[in-house]
């Protein structure tokens, strides 16, 4: 037990030094296989360097806690920003269809006319903010392409399939699928 529970510091040791190293370039990248090598000493003497510690190449508490806190630091500052869940969640069987005039048409507006970018086959519509008959015309045409069925109509399963395809091509990186 004492020996699993050693290998297991050692590995969370090395995954945070392992992600520093992406961002500074003092601190050579390591594997992360729970063992106390020449790599992992290395890289922990360049991070107590850094942090300004006494260089032991050893994880005393001191370096921990450091070590933790900068990795914990880093990991915020590196997060992807929160995403709008735009999609209600109820009613359970919930569409957007023609007639509608809420915030929600105009994103889906916008994605379908940076999707027509991509795909063949489907229109631009104007960013009204109408569910008018062009924009039920482009979603059928989008339904079409994604095998779903082609009622114009935005239910989960289309606002699903419009967010994966515009995340794959348009979102940041951390998003791309």
């Amino acid at each position: 037990m004492a020996r699993e529970n050693e290998r297991e510091a050692i590995t969370n040791l090395q995954r945070y030094l392992r992600h520093l190293s992406y961002f500074n370039e003092e601190i050579d990248p390591l594997p992360v296989d729970g063992i106390f090598d020449s790599a992992t000493e290395a890289a922990l003497r360049a991070f107590q360097e850094a942090a300004g510690l006494s260089v032991t190449g050893r994880a005393d508490l001191e370096t921990w806690e450091r070590l933790f806190a900068a990795y914990s630091a880093s990991v915020e500052a590196k997060r992807p920003p929160e995403r709008i869940a735009h999609f209600p969640q109820i009613p359970e069987n919930y569409s957007i269809e023609v007639g509608e005039t809420q915030f929600l048409v105009s994103i889906i507006q916008n994605a379908l006319q940076e999707l027509a970018i991509i795909y063949e086959g489907l229109e631009a519509v104007p960013l009204s903010g109408i569910y008018d008959e062009a924009t039920a015309a482009a979603v059928r045409a989008f339904q079409k392409i994604h095998g779903l069925p082609a009622t114009g109509a935005v239910d989960r399963a289309t606002w699903n399939a419009i967010a994966i395809a515009y995340n794959r091509n348009f979102s940041d990186p951390y998003l791309r699928q």
